[in-house]
């Protein structure tokens, strides 16, 4: 009685050692599953060619994009074709024109680096790819969506999954320590400079992305009731509100560079104008920009960063695949490449681009937490700590309002 009793608690016990095995494999088991499951993806649309458009403006990030199209090529023989372009609108445009005429597979545009008002247009149309196709991407696990909502929103606009965020970018400004021991740090503080130090300020002109971003930064700081900007613009209702941003630039443009009627042409060309000591403050939105033309010996090393004291503009800027792309899947495992660890890790290094990364370091193990917290952050680049103050974007609809504002009373003659 006692063995056949023991032979049943011996079979007892073997079935839950092996049930307990069972589900301790499981999750393994599951996770090669999905991981061979994004293989044959790859492997499905190995030897395609793609065409990710985006800004070329930058040696560093054109440099960047083709590092990371040399990886693809090698390891899922996906080739990636970088479309340099100068205004992303233009972009939109094209695939826009390929939707009035029909063109709904095999578009030019299999990947496009965008947000704010372009996303916008692209959303409101219907040119992008189906909601929430980035949580099917491996790599999305190193992003907290859920703690980061900017990383679900477009200046405002919720992005519903329709594109991937790639990098963040806050707008920093610099100067020269050599000459000038305290900038001026608020609208207001930068009118008396223009006004004090004639010639020695200006900014970027349309199309550029940095000089558009500088006027709402000014209008942000400005405009009594900021909840306006959140909403979209209506030409009945805020008309006024871009009262202050137009008597702003009245009191200042007769002071900039060349008396306001020439401006450069992009923030590269700022670089240049401070390196000669032609003007005195330049910008970005790139936080280690100013680290890298120091590096590059395009700047001098007594340069320095800072922001407004009430902070400055921040976004996420992103990537989406079109609608009509015919190459949709190698597009994801493009994307799926450069939201990696070792994708964002060499973005971050300010020696290729220095663009802060989106992924969560939380979410990543020991070492490749290790390998963040040891990049060098540069001598001109802004501790977390400084870039704390951020302002929020202001409904897309504003930017085409602002910009063709600028454009009747100011633009300029280049």
């Amino acid at each position: 009685m006692y063995l056949k009793l023991a032979d049943n608690l011996a079979k007892i016990v073997l079935r839950c050692f092996f049930i307990s095995i069972f589900f301790i494999i499981s999750p393994y088991t599951n996770a090669t599953e999905k991981k061979n499951d994004w293989d044959i993806k790859a492997d499905k649309v190995s030897g395609q060619t793609i065409f990710f458009h985006a800004w070329g403006g930058a040696k560093n990030i054109n440099s960047y994009i083709k590092w990371a199209s040399d990886k693809v090529k090698k390891r899922y023989n996906i080739t990636v074709k970088h479309v340099k372009v100068t205004d992303t609108a233009n972009v939109v445009a094209r695939i826009l024109s390929e939707k009035n005429v029909k063109k709904d597979n095999n578009g030019a545009v299999d990947l496009v680096w965008i947000n704010g008002e372009n996303f916008s247009v692209m959303k409101k149309n219907n040119m992008l790819l189906s909601e929430n196709w980035i949580r099917d991407l491996p790599n999305s696990k190193y992003l907290d969506f859920e703690n980061n909502p900017s990383l679900l929103n477009d200046f405002g606009v919720p992005t519903e999954g329709m594109e991937m965020p790639w990098g963040v970018s806050q707008l920093n400004f610099y100067y020269d320590s050599k000459y000038i021991k305290s900038p001026p740090r608020s609208a207001s503080e930068l009118k008396d400079y223009i006004i004090t130090y004639k010639g020695r300020f200006t900014f970027p002109q349309r199309p550029d992305f940095t000089g558009t971003s500088f006027l709402k930064q000014i209008l942000i700081e400005l405009i009594d009731n900021k909840n306006l900007l959140k909403s979209e613009y209506i030409i009945h209702k805020h008309k006024d509100a871009l009262s202050p941003l137009w008597k702003w630039l009245d009191e200042t443009t007769p002071y900039l560079w060349r008396e306001g009627k020439n401006y450069p042409p992009n923030y590269l060309a700022l670089t240049e104008l401070v390196a000669e000591r032609e003007i005195d403050i330049g910008m970005a939105f790139n936080i280690a920009h100013a680290s890298n033309a120091i590096s590059e010996g395009k700047l001098p090393n007594t340069i320095r960063s800072f922001i407004h004291k009430d902070g400055t503009l921040a976004n996420v800027h992103f990537l989406a695949i079109p609608y009509n792309s015919g190459k949709k899947t190698a597009a994801k495992i493009f994307v799926n490449f450069l939201i990696s660890p070792e994708a964002q890790l060499k973005k971050q290094d300010k020696t290729f681009w220095g663009d802060p990364s989106v992924i969560s370091v939380a979410k990543l193990d020991k070492n490749w937490k290790n390998k963040f917290s040891s990049l060098p952050r540069g001598v001109a680049t802004l501790s977390n700590e400084e870039l704390t103050m951020k302002l929020e974007e202001p409904h897309p609809s504003w930017v085409k309002i602002i910009e063709e504002g600028w454009i009747e009373k100011y633009g300029s003659n280049n």
